[in-house]
């Protein structure tokens, strides 16, 4: 039973929003979240949920930091919005633009600002045709991942395999040119092989993807450092390697999405640095602000840049590059360095992946535990055998009962398994980590 106010809430969503990933109108809502602060939610009764989720992996700094708030109020003040388009600038969005090229990957310093990671993945697509293009060599075919995920546009579904094709399903045609690849779950491996032995095949198999569509038409390979809505899933050392190499024989252009991966969340700052391994264009959103306000960024490479200088970019967001959302940028930035929150991201990440392969290994239903600093993932079975998953129905009730525990989680995006997500914001204490992963256990431990 809830209270007249909740039951009213309740009613006003059903009757006018549509939310996204979920069945409109299906009114199966909770909780509704009316504040927050640190590592927790409280809801319209009051009660509290540890966000293990960082809220689709985005409140990477956590919930009410004051700083970026304040800078958030104080550009408000002097200049609420002014645009990107056109030959246009403002002061907040350059001097963030400066203060950004100091601490990305070298020779990665060009930024087109977004809304977010879809438009960011978007324009990043759009950046690689167009240089292609230019170049006399139209090449415009992007070669993504089984699994992988990167947003709802009629392109970057397009190049989206997590669901199983879900996000394909109904919005026929999406955008043309789009092939994927195996993907890199050595539990779930495509080819039924084992590591090391499997010599990284799924890398390898990417070469054989590019030149079965002919290498002169393949324009860019995109994946994401750690696989997200695959639940978190890490590759072994060699892969990116391997393909970084492959992508540069046939010279096709390497994307890294690190919309989720991208200022800290698995304990380095970008996730190319766990493999030395450069992106020719690289994605970013979510943490650039905390997720504050809705921002984003295509980084184009030195290679791509001068590649498209001179050239006419009829592409663009009316947003694009906000005054307010750059502050809020800055803001986030500063606290990201000044208190050591990639290293804590390791540092605690560390500590919850060995107490994962510790306890929940042990656990029946638990197949595999993996990720990279706090982008960690369990996956469970009803037969670690056989690897059956747990049926959908199963595993929706399951995620209701750990939030009545007061404990945010996802799932992972997929069909065929059953991928427990644990993403709790950078800031979370090693005391904090525990009190989620004890819920955590407990509930795991009930799965049957």
């Amino acid at each position: 039973m809830v209270s007249k106010r909740t039951d009213e809430l309740l009613a006003l969503d059903r009757k006018y929003l549509v939310h996204g990933f979920a069945n409109v109108g299906s009114g199966d809502v909770w909780p509704i979240i009316e504040r927050a602060e640190g590592v927790k939610c409280w809801d319209t009764e009051g009660k509290a949920y540890y966000d293990a989720a960082s809220q689709q992996t985005s409140n990477t700094l956590g919930h009410g930091q004051k700083e970026i708030i304040a800078a958030i109020c104080e550009q408000a003040q002097k200049l609420q919005f002014a645009h990107l388009l056109g030959r246009q600038s403002n002061v907040p969005i350059i001097e963030y633009a400066a203060e950004l090229a100091r601490v990305v990957p070298a020779g990665m310093a060009h930024f087109f600002f977004t809304n977010g990671g879809t438009e960011a993945v978007e324009t990043a697509f759009k950046m690689a045709r167009l240089y292609w293009h230019v170049q006399g060599r139209p090449k415009y075919k992007i070669v993504s991942l089984q699994d992988g995920f990167h947003g709802a546009g009629m392109g970057s579904a397009a190049a989206t395999r997590a669901g199983s094709g879900a996000f394909w399903t109904g919005y026929a045609p999406l955008a043309a040119g789009f092939i994927q690849a195996p993907t890199f779950y050595c539990n779930r491996c495509a080819f039924g092989l084992k590591y090391p032995s499997c010599d990284i095949l799924c890398a390898r198999y990417v070469e054989k993807v590019i030149q079965a569509e002919g290498a002169d038409s393949v324009a860019a390979y995109i994946a994401e450092p750690v696989m997200g809505a695959a639940g978190n899933v890490a590759p072994v050392p060699e892969y990116f390697s391997i393909v970084r190499q492959i992508c540069h024989d046939h010279d096709v252009f390497m994307i890294g999405d690190e919309v989720q991966t991208g200022f800290g969340r698995t304990g380095r700052l970008w996730g190319q640095e766990h493999w030395s391994v450069k992106w020719d264009i690289m994605t970013v959103a979510k943490a650039i602000d905390g997720c504050y306000l809705p921002f984003g960024a295509t980084l184009l490479s030195d290679r791509v840049f001068e590649g498209l200088k001179g050239t006419m970019v009829w592409h663009g967001f009316t947003q694009h590059g906000n005054p307010i959302c750059a502050a809020a940028a800055s803001a986030a930035l500063k606290i990201i360095f000044r208190d050591r929150m990639v290293e804590n991201a390791e540092k605690v990440g560390n500590y919850a992946l060995e107490r994962l392969n510790r306890e929940f290994q042990k656990l029946p239903v638990v197949s595999d535990c993996g990720g990279l600093g706090l982008m960690l993932g369990i996956e469970v079975v009803r037969d670690k055998e056989t690897k059956m998953p747990f049926d959908a129905e199963t595993m929706r009730k399951w995620v209701r009962k750990v939030l009545e525990r007061g404990l945010y989680v996802r799932m992972a995006l997929a069909k065929d398994y059953s991928r427990v997500r644990f993403n709790p914001p950078i800031i979370t204490t090693e005391k904090e980590a525990d009190e989620m992963l004890d819920i955590l256990y407990a509930s795991i431990a009930e799965l049957k």
